[in-house]
């Protein structure tokens, strides 16, 4: 199946009555795996407010999402980002209630919390009373106290300056979180770390290289950005890093997102957040699909820096790179498209002292999987070639059993029953690391479906002509 990742904002869009093409294409479409994440979630909560009318509408959006997704959804483990099914209106009841319970995270806020557990609260309670007192370490004293910092400081760290103890440390970074995702403290923040960096702002927001620009400003003043990216031990590697250099180029003003809470949609540096989540989320799939511009371009130069396999694209882009090379109404095709290939010279070659080995990357998706031929010719037998067929896989691509029960129902479809009748994938029975999966015999062609190291592969294996007069 490939999987497309939409943004909220198209989904939202979708919903409304615009992109109805796209949307009826996507409706229900057995070639696709479309999921949605926690962060079109967080979209969602956001505009929360409990009345009736608002409910309603919410629940709406979460009624869509279900249907176009089937449920499939892409969150955060604790150990990993998976994929599994996730109801939406019960992911989005935990996200509410994770709201209200975490909305205070000063020291009194996090007592309240626990109040309720008499156990937790008698071993929390004392903790939290010794914690109040301590005192801040004198290097943030001194930045209240020096005039090159102290505007900046108070701007981040607001009554820290009054109570400068590990009880006004909570209090004020709470208040700076509130700042920061319910009010517009982003933009201030935004403009320090611009002015701190000396960007200008209107020379790179639409620069072709904002990364090198970036570096560049950091390299004259001596040090590094990357010395602030933030480690998260509940988050993927991959994952932060992609959220992190999509913010490093909103905060330095590479299509910067307005910031605004007076008239209309409430935009703050919570939305930010979200579109660098959702730029993560989707480089586990085939393609992103978005429409608003800034978002659209910042991930572009995220995935390119990164080098992240994932195709970016607006609808209309997408719809018709679909109709180009996605949309299959005939497997004939298919086996038409892999010999024009095999006999074109659209190939990356590589040599090693095995062999010669030739791989074609396609825009098609073969028995909507497969969209890489290899072919390989070891140096030992120049006449014997191993072909098959396997993936241009995502950059933080993984599988999972629905993907390969559809396209082992497809090649059942078109290429009969296997040789030992298995028939479709049964249940708990596929092992991405070493699967056997199915068999094919044919005149002169013996086909193989098997999953070797987490790639699903078919190979070709073609039998030799016997010499005349040789039946041994």
């Amino acid at each position: 199946m490939i999987k497309v990742y939409f943004d909220w904002n198209v989904l939202s869009q979708m919903k409304s009555g615009e992109h109805s093409e796209l949307k009826e294409l996507i409706l229900n479409n057995e070639d696709l795996l479309i999921p949605f994440s926690t962060s079109h979630i967080n979209d969602i909560s956001s505009s929360f407010k409990e009345t009736s009318k608002q409910q309603d509408y919410i629940n709406s959006d979460l009624d869509f999402i279900s249907r176009i997704t089937n449920d499939y959804c892409l969150f955060n483990n604790g150990k990993g980002i998976i994929l599994d099914i996730y109801p939406p209106r019960e992911l989005f009841e935990q996200n509410i209630n994770d709201k209200k319970t975490f909305n205070d995270i000063s020291i009194d806020g996090l007592t309240k919390i626990f109040e309720n557990d008499p156990f937790a609260s008698s071993l929390l309670k004392p903790m939290f009373n010794i914690l109040k007192s301590l005192p801040l370490e004198d290097s943030f004293k001194k930045a209240f106290e020096t005039p090159e910092s102290s505007e900046v400081m108070e701007k981040i760290f607001p009554g820290l300056k009054e109570n400068p103890t590990m009880e006004g440390f909570f209090k004020s970074f709470s208040e700076m979180n509130f700042n920061l995702n319910e009010l517009e403290g982003y933009k201030d923040l935004r403009q320090i770390i611009q002015k701190g960096t000396e960007i200008n702002r209107d020379k790179i927001f639409d620069t072709q290289k904002p990364f090198e620009f970036i570096e560049k400003k950091y390299d004259k003043l001596g040090f590094s950005p990357e010395h602030f990216k933030p480690e998260y031990k509940n988050a993927p590697k991959w994952f932060d890093n992609i959220s992190n250099e999509y913010l490093k180029l909103d905060m330095h003003g590479y299509q910067e997102d307005k910031v605004k809470i007076k008239k209309g949609r409430k935009e703050t540096f919570k939305n930010t957040t979200d579109d660098a989540f959702h730029a993560s989320f989707a480089s586990t799939c085939n393609f992103y699909v978005i429409n608003d511009n800034r978002s659209y371009k910042k991930t572009k130069k995220v995935f390119e820096e990164l080098n992240i396999n994932t195709g970016v694209f607006k609808p209309d882009e997408f719809l018709d790179f679909y109709k180009k090379f996605l949309k299959n109404e005939d497997y004939d095709l298919d086996l038409k498209i892999m010999e024009d290939f095999l006999r074109s010279d659209n190939y990356y070659e590589s040599k090693s002292e095995d062999g010669n080995c030739r791989t074609y990357l396609l825009p098609y998706f073969l028995f909507g999987f497969f969209n890489k031929i290899i072919c390989f010719q070891p140096k030992e037998n120049l006449q014997e070639i191993l072909i098959f067929l396997s993936q241009n896989k995502p950059t933080n691509w993984f599988i999972i059993d629905k993907e390969v029960e559809k396209l082992l129902d497809r090649l059942l479809k078109h290429f009969g029953n296997d040789i030992e009748n298995k028939g479709g994938l049964k249940e708990n029975e596929f092992n991405k690391e070493k699967w056997k999966g199915r068999r094919w015999k044919f005149e002169n062609l013996s086909l193989r479906l098997e999953a070797i190291n987490g790639y699903v592969q078919l190979y070709w294996d073609f039998e030799k002509e016997k010499p005349a007069g040789n039946n041994v």
